[in-house]
């Protein structure tokens, strides 16, 4: 899921920051928007579309909804914006159109940033709670955090399962971080948040 949304988005956010057309304030405009509706007002939709669809406990119905975010998305959007355009003039110089400009220049030079979506896409995947409840409804499909709920009930709570679970679960969190950490300081640091 962390792949696709970044590729989806990055090319969202490159192609309404760098390709010139009529009406990209307008679908920047609405890509704003979708970040003010509440997602309980989304949710019963996109679950009456995922059952037509015959996605419910598949893959398909856990990763696909969830592939476009309008955060992330504005959040490529800005960084390309600030992204010199003199090199992408010289990969256009050289033969290069707007997919290879993206792909071979601009990539490879936002490695930083890149990693930084990554992580936050990567921790909000792994905490998704509702969305992956009511779509994954065998066990085999469930996330790591339906899975720690199913050891607390109305009767019982096993404190030493969850406990363990817990500590087992947030193993992949702390490798991920661990491993991007130097790239999430640089691309936090391009993107101009201060803290």
């Amino acid at each position: 899921m962390t792949a696709g949304t970044l590729l989806v988005c990055s090319l969202a956010g490159y192609g309404l920051a760098r390709i010139p057309y009529k009406h990209s304030n307008k679908v920047f405009y609405a890509v704003l928007a979708t970040l003010m509706v509440p997602t309980a007002v989304t949710f019963v939709p996109s679950f009456v579309l995922v059952s037509s669809l015959g996605w419910v406990d598949t893959y398909r119905g856990l990763i696909i909804p969830g592939l476009f975010s309008g955060f992330t998305c504005f959040l490529f959007r800005q960084y390309f914006l600030g992204f010199p355009k003199e090199l992408e003039e010289a990969a256009r110089v050289d033969g290069l159109g707007y997919w290879g400009a993206y792909w071979r220049i601009v990539v490879p030079n936002s490695l930083n940033f890149f990693a930084a979506i990554a992580t936050i896409t990567f921790i909000s995947g792994w905490n998704a709670f509702l969305w992956p409840l009511v779509i994954g409804q065998d066990p085999d499909s469930w996330t790591v955090q339906i899975a720690l709920s199913s050891f607390m009930t109305n009767q019982t709570v096993n404190f030493h399962l969850i406990f363990m679970a817990t500590a087992v679960s947030i193993l992949p969190l702390v490798l991920v971080f661990l491993f991007l950490q130097r790239w999430l300081v640089q691309g936090i640091a391009q993107t101009g948040i201060k803290g």
